[in-house]
């Protein structure tokens, strides 16, 4: 096999989705658990539990830019955090997860391992009761030092011990054997916990379905406290004073590419004391040492939940006697989530833009108030079935020729309405013959009901519109030029 020789997986071929809903990750070297997401646990002293699913689109979107499978996207940054010893099994579940981690544990693997992937899938299939059984013991640490409800450690270990003596008589060598059990039945017999586990064992949810999942906090959440020396309720001077206390938040905690925000919380205390708290989110991890000083992406944010306050404000019953722009008294802003992306995965993502500058788009996405859409191309007649909706980043190659849908769009406009607007018929303006189109002539029962002829229509006022005459001779205006 040649240096350029790549192996491609079959289930990509096919378009199938993948991705996990978390890892477990086993490792000497001790680590921040928010590397791979914002909401991580702490399962034992070595091994961390990661929910992928709060940040799932941005992973993807990495690996859609990469083109690379999932072990080629997630092997770097691992390694990176945790040292080339480290063992990570991605799974639907956090049970599955830690069941097959310990299996791996047992045979002295390291690595990443997909439970998504047929091999591993075989594998997970063939594991013995003992690697079941053993998984359980931290499991039942983890709900005695919680109090869950209904569970006696005493009382799991004896139900557990009839399970074994059960499985024992009826000589069943694995539990994928017995995977077709009724979970309700195992509840009756063997108590409350076996059944559960049982229920986490085969279940294709990602939905934790009462585990003991107990989310990793840092000791001391980064945060900025400002009491004003004077009210204020003008944009303008709460930027200069945000920016500042901003610049304070990144003193909190180290100055490297690793740290980045998922959601930040702005407590505001009004001149009537009473608080509001907004939230910062992030469509991507943000990082506030790259965008220092300016600030730009968070205070872009921060902008918009101001004016949407200030509308809230100003709409308040007139009887309240209030100021018709209660202004900020205090405030304090706070860092809830945040994710740690090592400098190697940001250089190795630098050097794969073909063409397109993710990271730029990544920011634009932050500082917008709504996500960005992406559209191409898609043979059409009619101008609204001429092109659909792809996700960003995710256009693909046509097979039909562009050059034909592209110079028919030449004289089209930028806007269009989403619904075409009956007009009358254009009187006394220039009016300026574009083309004739039909779609779907085929499906028609009246071929002449298909067909739409399109102008540029000028007002007196020397506006530009698009508008087109159907063969009843209606009009309908469908765009606007600028």
């Amino acid at each position: 096999m040649n240096a350029t020789t790549k192996i491609i997986d079959l289930a990509e071929l096919r378009g199938r989705d993948e991705f996990p809903a978390y890892a477990a990750i086993y490792s000497h070297t001790p680590a921040d658990p928010g590397i791979l997401s914002p909401s991580a646990m702490r399962w034992s002293d070595r091994v961390v539990l990661a929910r992928l699913e709060d940040c799932r689109q941005f992973w993807l979107n990495q690996k859609k830019k990469l083109r690379c499978k999932l072990s080629d996207l997630f092997d770097p940054v691992l390694g990176y955090h945790f040292g080339d010893d480290y063992l990570a099994v991605f799974g639907n579940h956090p049970w599955q997860c830690l069941w097959y981690l310990e299996y791996r544990q047992c045979h002295d693997a390291r690595g990443l391992f997909l439970l998504g992937s047929r091999l591993d899938r075989n594998i997970f299939r063939t594991l013995d009761w003992g690697c079941w059984f053993a998984a359980q013991d931290t499991l039942a640490a983890h709900l005695s030092h919680i109090n869950a409800p209904g569970f006696r450690a005493e009382n799991f270990l004896s139900r557990r011990a009839q399970l074994q003596r059960f499985i024992d008589r009826i000589g069943v060598a694995t539990p994928a054997a017995m995977k077709a059990a009724d979970a309700n039945a195992l509840t009756r017999r063997f108590g409350k916990w076996l059944g559960q586990i049982w229920q986490w064992s085969f279940t294709d949810s990602s939905a934790l379905q009462s585990f003991p999942w107990i989310r990793h906090e840092p000791q001391q959440a980064a945060g900025v406290t400002r009491d004003l020396e004077y009210p204020v309720n003008q944009w303008s001077y709460i930027e200069v004073l945000l920016r500042e206390d901003l610049t304070r938040l990144c003193e909190q905690f180290r100055r490297d590419d690793c740290e980045h925000v998922n959601r930040m919380v702005w407590e505001i205390t009004l001149f009537n004391d009473q608080k509001i708290s907004v939230e910062l989110s992030f469509r991507h991890p943000y990082s506030l040492h790259r965008d220092q000083p300016a600030f730009d992406t968070a205070l872009y944010q921060a902008r918009y939940l101001y004016d949407d306050l200030m509308r809230q404000l100003r709409a308040r019953e007139f009887d309240l006697d209030l100021p018709e722009s209660m202004p900020f008294a205090a405030w304090r802003i706070e860092i809830r989530e945040r994710i740690l992306l090592s400098p190697q995965l940001w250089d190795l993502f630098a050097s794969h833009d073909d063409q397109v500058d993710y990271r730029q788009i990544m920011s634009l996405q932050n500082k917008l108030p709504v996500a960005l859409e992406c559209f191409q191309a898609d043979p059409g007649f009619y101008p609204e079935q001429s092109f659909l909706a792809v996700p960003v980043g995710n256009a693909t190659p046509q097979s039909f020729d562009h050059y034909s849908w592209s110079s028919s769009a030449v004289n089209k406009p930028l806007f269009y309405y989403n619904e075409p607007v009956p007009i009358e018929p254009p009187a006394g303006a220039a009016r300026i013959f574009l083309e004739r189109n039909s779609n779907q002539w085929w499906i028609s029962g009246d071929l002449l009901q298909t067909v739409r002829d399109y102008f540029i229509f000028c007002d007196q006022r020397g506006r530009s519109s698009w508008v087109y005459r159907d063969a009843n001779g209606n009009w309908f205006k469908q765009g606007e030029y600028c």
